[in-house]
């Protein structure tokens, strides 16, 4: 079964998750296979890497996660992974049953992290999860 994802839908859930911190500088979403879906940049941002690198990046991420899956029986689901680079912070949410993520780039002066990933885009991400639940991809055109 193959249904038609909204991407007009995703380009919001991007911009909603963008306004939730003055901090977040990037969003973007992705598919189980490591493809980026959606993103949205902060306004007036110089981004740090390329669209292609960002993509690469993004797949690379995903293939991490699927190796570290077989564990989850034994330390539990992710909530999210938080990488902290010399000048961004980045992270890596599982939206929904290991089909669509999450990943974030944040200003690296931010020192509430946690607290804007739990208290902010968890949140948030949970009250939208299911509308995209009951969707699956197909490719982009």
């Amino acid at each position: 079964m193959v249904t038609i994802i909204d991407y007009s839908y995703l380009d919001i859930f991007c911009n909603e998750v963008l306004n939730l911190n003055k901090s977040i500088r990037w969003v973007g979403i992705t598919n189980k296979d490591g493809v980026q879906l959606a993103e949205k940049y902060r306004e007036a941002l110089q981004p740090l890497l390329t669209r292609q690198e960002t993509e690469e990046y993004a797949s690379h991420t995903i293939a991490r996660h699927k190796k570290r899956t077989k564990f989850e029986s034994k330390i539990g689901e992710l909530d999210y992974a938080l990488v902290k680079y010399e000048k961004v912070i980045r992270a890596f949410i599982p939206i929904t049953n290991n089909n669509y993520y999450l990943l974030i780039s944040i200003d690296f002066e931010e020192t509430n992290f946690d607290r804007i990933i739990m208290r902010q885009i968890n949140p948030f991400v949970e009250s939208q999860k299911h509308k995209l639940n009951s969707k699956d991809e197909v490719s982009k055109t």
